[in-house]
């Protein structure tokens, strides 16, 4: 059922007073800053998967199976925080599409 123009207005005053009250919650609150916030997520991942692969190559290099094996840790926790939030974001969006579209899968 759509909302009537009584309230959509009473919604854009509340958002209206919300962002003069607090605009940092607002924008944390914005669908941009989630998006931005995910990529910043999937970005720190593979930053920390790419210094994982770096400290495993080290760790070869020098012959030093220990800095190898806290290198391949590494790179794999990097993979995981990266993928993990990708993946239930993909999830989400596509159910959300599928309650736009009326389908029932």
């Amino acid at each position: 059922m759509p909302l009537s123009e009584f309230e959509k207005r009473e919604l854009e005053l509340i958002g209206h007073g919300l962002e003069a009250e607090d605009p940092r919650l607002a924008g944390l609150l914005s669908r941009d800053s989630t998006a931005l916030s995910l990529r910043t997520r999937v970005m720190r991942g593979l930053m920390l998967f790419a210094a994982g692969v770096g400290v495993l190559l080290l760790g070869l290099v020098i012959r030093a199976p220990s800095l190898g094996v806290a290198g391949f840790a590494v790179m794999n926790g990097g993979g995981y925080w990266a993928l993990k939030d990708l993946r239930w974001s993909l999830r989400s969006m596509k159910r959300h599409v599928t309650l736009l579209e009326g389908n029932s899968e």
